[in-house]
């Protein structure tokens, strides 16, 4: 064989080579890589989440709820909530306004008397809520947007929050997440307390799920070694025997059609120091013991956030936000918050905001957009926020 015959099948042999290694270094990128010690402590989280069921529920998009003990849900792994005695309602009933709240919750059928539904959490969901288990700062830039307006007085506290909002489905790819939110917040950039409720479409949480749901988090220490979505860890009481923090939502808004909306409220129960999820101004889901938020202390969050928000899957690119359109004042085009609120524990309501106290914050402007509208006759104060995403 001549010079040129073994050059060549050496190149080959390299190019060969190099492909096969290129093909498994793929696959390992393909999957996350966690050690024995991090499989461990995950497979130590699933035995607290994961409670023998009274009955278990399977609805019709595949998910898994178990019917668990009210008194053996996660929330009684915490250590602060070893003693703790359940409440099933808020201490004094509120004058709730729900004219125009609507119910669209996927239907689901009801736990037994006593049980609670629990979403069976897999490891794969453990591992997934890691990459969304510190967001950012609302006024920090990163792979996350903002689009709504921020409410605080110097020297005041809130107490809660709640509005109506309409419903639709962005469209996110893999990795990406848009949602509607309420946050109430205290503490800087680098140390805060927060509670948010809303609905997401959420593809770094679920995968490839399609479709959007309502959504609660709450973290004590911005996200570093407290809180959590839902109820993947222990924190939430969950009340209600038929609707969880997170379940499905049957009907979303058509651009220039029927608006599908709802009312949702977070509010802290002074005299019982919890923090209340109401939904539809009548649903109670359940709450958050005041002792998992030092920061709020007895008399609530240094401010409210009204808006949207949506992260990236680390390419700079933004989803969706909203109906996928910018705000243009139409309500059958945008996204919308109405009937915006904060709540007054003394006369246990929500009240008006004072309007030039309202700051808009927005990011990535190219591609989102929020416009306050301030009071709108019997719609309240309100805002559209949104926008199509795009490269930030």
């Amino acid at each position: 064989m001549d010079c040129n015959g073994i050059f060549i099948k050496i190149i080959t042999l390299f190019i060969v080579t190099t492909f096969l290694l290129s093909l498994g270094n793929n696959e390992v990128e393909g999957r996350l890589i966690i050690s024995e010690e991090e499989d461990m402590e995950l497979e130590r989280q699933l035995k607290i989440l994961n409670k023998s069921p009274v009955k278990t529920i399977h609805t019709e998009w595949g998910e898994i709820y178990d019917c668990i003990d009210i008194y053996k849900q996660p929330a009684f792994n915490h250590p602060l909530l070893k003693n703790h005695t359940i409440q099933m309602k808020p201490s004094k009933e509120l004058k709730y306004s729900t004219s125009e709240a609507q119910s669209f919750d996927a239907p689901m059928e009801s736990c037994p008397k006593g049980t609670v539904p629990i979403r069976r959490t897999s490891k794969e969901d453990l591992i997934r809520a890691k990459n969304l288990s510190s967001p950012e700062s609302i006024s920090n830039d990163s792979d996350e947007y903002w689009a709504g307006i921020e409410y605080s007085k110097s020297g005041e506290t809130f107490s809660g929050a709640s509005a109506r909002i309409n419903l639709w489905e962005p469209h996110v790819i893999d990795n990406q997440s848009s949602s509607a939110v309420i946050s109430l917040r205290s503490g800087t950039d680098n140390q805060y307390t927060e509670i948010r409720y809303g609905w997401t479409a959420n593809r770094i949480l679920y995968g490839n799920e399609t479709g959007i749901r309502y959504f609660a988090y709450w973290t004590a220490d911005n996200g570093q070694r407290t809180g959590c979505f839902n109820m993947m860890c222990p924190g939430v009481v969950q009340v209600h025997p038929r609707y969880p923090p997170d379940n499905r939502i049957s009907k979303t808004s058509v651009y220039d059609g029927v608006q599908w909306k709802n009312q949702i409220h977070v509010f802290l129960d002074v005299e019982a120091e919890k923090w209340w999820l109401v939904r539809h101004g009548n649903i109670v889901i359940g709450y958050w013991p005041a002792e998992l938020f030092p920061l709020f202390g007895n008399n609530g969050a240094e401010r409210v956030y009204w808006g949207g928000h949506s992260r990236d899957n680390g390419d700079g690119h933004g989803p969706q936000m909203g109906s996928g359109y910018f705000p243009d004042k139409n309500y059958h085009h945008a996204a919308w918050f109405k009937h915006m609120k904060y709540y007054d524990d003394e006369s246990l309501t929500f009240v008006d905001p004072d309007e030039k106290l309202m700051e808009r914050i927005i990011g990535c402007q190219r591609h989102y957009d929020v416009w306050y509208f301030g009071i709108q006759g019997e719609r309240g104060h309100t805002l559209q926020f949104g926008g199509p995403g795009g490269k930030c």
